[in-house]
């Protein structure tokens, strides 16, 4: 089992950036709890798992800043104005991702028991909202345009372009 990054304090932040992994409902992470919403919802489980990758590229920009000042950053997420204005990108994304991650909550709470509804209302009110500020903050959309395969005379000269929309590998 995947355990929450040792190296992040405090735990509560630590938990918040490890929140598709994290188990939650009867250990049920939000991936496999995707596993199972992706057979009637493949759509919208599809949607999921883009944002899922969007956060996660644009937290490990911050990864450093989030092991060397953690606990001013969670203060910050928490409303510490002193320390927001320092640390403003990775709270502005930490935001993004409380929000998801209440998400995350809610489908492995039905993945596990499958009683009532699926909640594609707060699926789709939420990916869209997120998808939005995610937008707002800069952080890319992945690229899903296949790229052609590249010819060995072009692999010296060509910069191919990432797996996301403006930056490099």
């Amino acid at each position: 089992m995947r355990t929450v990054p040792a190296d992040i304090e405090p735990r509560e932040l630590a938990h918040l950036i490890d929140f598709a992994e994290r188990p939650r409902v009867r250990d049920w992470s939000l991936r496999a709890a995707l596993v199972r919403y992706a057979q009637p919802e493949p759509v919208r489980a599809n949607r999921i798992l883009e944002l899922v990758r969007r956060m996660e590229w644009a937290l490990r920009s911050h990864r450093r800043a989030v092991e060397r000042a953690g606990q001013e950053i969670w203060s910050a997420l928490q409303g510490d104005v002193d320390e927001a204005d320092r640390h403003r990108d990775v709270v502005a994304l930490l935001h993004v991702t409380s929000e998801f991650d209440r998400l995350g909550d809610v489908l492995t709470g039905w993945a596990v028991d499958l009683a009532g509804e699926r909640p594609n209302a707060a699926v789709d009110a939420v990916t869209e909202a997120v998808a939005r500020r995610l937008d707002d903050l800069g952080v890319p959309r992945e690229d899903q345009q296949p790229r052609p395969p590249r010819r060995r005379d072009q692999a010296a000269s060509a910069t191919p372009l990432g797996r996301f929309r403006g930056t490099a590998r």
